[in-house]
């Protein structure tokens, strides 16, 4: 089948077609055997992205792992304020599930962390694409009431979404006060603290939003903090909004807003985000460079901020792997993905110590780390002649072994214990989370993190 659409390509390039809606509704079932019928969607004034893709075309994967339509739909589709839907087709007539697990001549994998319904296995995917004229792949159809031209694709989500408003400003026409929060994942942090984002938006077509309260609830689900934010937003648009209230426990937050313009949400859809909170390391070895590793394509961003001065140190694209950087003593830094979802990050340093690692999932992902003061001859982990037990623990914290003393430091890398060699410390009255441990043994330093649980 791919060498007769791609044949079939060049005869519609030579011919001057256009791609072309032809006028009829299209029903068909997704991969999961859901059944899909586009004029209910239209008939509920949303607007319509079609993706006409195919497993086997390159730049129809690259567009797919921009995540710029996972995105939308998230923010706009039906958990968010749904004024939009979206849908992926594999117009192959040979698609299949495995297939688009990127099995035998596929481009990779399509399915994993892609939400919004999957048309192509079963010939279902052939069978929309018989609903339109389309000179090759990827095409994407924008359906608006009785219309559906093609739109230009756009690896980034927010200037991807404002062609679809643009295109169809009657599916996004919320009249009152309503604000949401969009996909934003990270913290703002060290070294005075960290402290959770959220990506504020105006969903009202009309009114301005002045005033909103973003409540924070933690890994337990339990209200933790509430800000109240002021200014003059004006529709459909965004900014970021800092929690302020610093969190010492990495885990997964979630994050509302209510009380826009300080009235009851009218329409409630899309208040609530997830944001996942993770710490770096609070004392990276900072005398030889360290290792900048991310994963994906050149469709994704990063780059390595110096938070003291606001300088880039480092920046690259997904696929970089072991990149080096030099940082400096005593100072905080940032690592920002752009425009990621799904691809993993790890900076480690000289020392081998795993300075922040994790899974990037929003349009803009931060992890933040802070250099130590002493370039130490020796930072290593702790030796075998040196026990540290039990781990975790909730009273006691033994280290027994030759040295000359160590400190246990939270996050922020704030000092809560210090102690000269002994059997043993009491932790009981410290809070839940996680804690470095460093041992000083001449000009030799050994770290490791230590959690302590209730």
């Amino acid at each position: 089948m791919k060498k007769t659409f791609t044949i079939l390509s060049l005869i519609f390039f030579t011919s001057s077609i256009n791609a072309q809606w032809l006028g009829s509704y299209w029903t068909a079932d997704d991969m999961n055997g859901v059944t899909h019928v586009i004029q209910d969607d239209l008939n509920e004034n949303k607007a319509v992205l079609v993706d006409i893709s195919a497993h086997w075309c390159g730049p129809c994967f690259t567009l797919h792992q921009s995540h710029s339509m996972a995105g939308v739909y998230h923010d706009f589709g039906p958990d968010g304020t749904n004024e939009l839907m979206v849908y992926f087709t594999d117009v192959d007539a040979g698609s299949s599930i495995p297939i688009l697990q990127g099995g035998s001549g596929s481009q990779g994998d399509w399915i994993t962390g892609t939400e919004y319904p999957i048309i192509g296995p079963n010939g279902q995917g052939a069978i929309v694409d018989g609903y339109y004229t389309t000179p090759g792949v990827p095409t994407l159809y924008l359906h608006c009431g009785s219309v559906a031209p093609e739109i230009a694709t756009s690896y980034n989500w927010w200037s991807l979404f404002t062609t679809i408003k643009g295109s169809c400003p009657s599916a996004f026409t919320f009249s009152g006060a309503d604000a949401t929060l969009l996909k934003h994942d990270g913290v703002a942090g060290c070294p005075d603290g960290y402290f959770v984002e959220v990506d504020l938006y105006n969903a009202s077509s009309n009114t301005p939003l002045t005033s909103a309260d973003i409540e924070l609830r933690n890994p337990l689900g339990q209200l933790i903090a509430t800000q109240n934010w002021t200014g003059n937003l004006a529709p459909f648009n965004r900014t970021t909004v800092t929690i302020n209230h610093p969190v010492s426990v990495a885990g997964v937050y979630k994050a509302k807003v209510v009380n826009p313009n300080g009235v009851s949400d009218p329409r409630p859809t899309g208040d609530e985000e997830e944001v996942n909170v993770n710490f770096g390391y609070s004392n990276a070895y900072w005398a030889t460079p360290i290792s900048i590793t991310v994963s994906g394509n050149n469709t994704v961003s990063w780059y390595l901020k110096q938070n003291s001065t606001n300088g880039i140190v480092a920046s690259g694209f997904g696929g970089a792997s072991n990149y080096p950087a030099n940082i400096s003593p005593n100072e905080c830094y940032t690592l920002l993905v752009l425009q990621g979802n799904g691809e993993t990050y790890s900076i480690t340093d000289g020392a081998s110590n795993s300075v922040v690692q994790g899974v990037v999932s929003g349009e803009e992902h931060k992890a933040n780390f802070s250099a130590g003061s002493d370039p130490w001859n020796s930072l290593e982990s702790i030796p075998n002649s040196i026990s540290v037990y039990p781990i975790p623990t909730n009273d006691k914290l033994y280290v027994e072994g030759k040295y000359e003393y160590f400190t246990l430091n939270d996050v922020f890398g704030k000092i809560v214990l210090k102690s000269s060699n002994v059997l043993s410390v009491d932790v009981s009255k410290l809070n839940t989370g996680v804690y470095v441990l460093e041992i000083v043994d001449g000009d030799k330093k050994y770290s490791q993190k230590v959690q302590i649980v209730r």
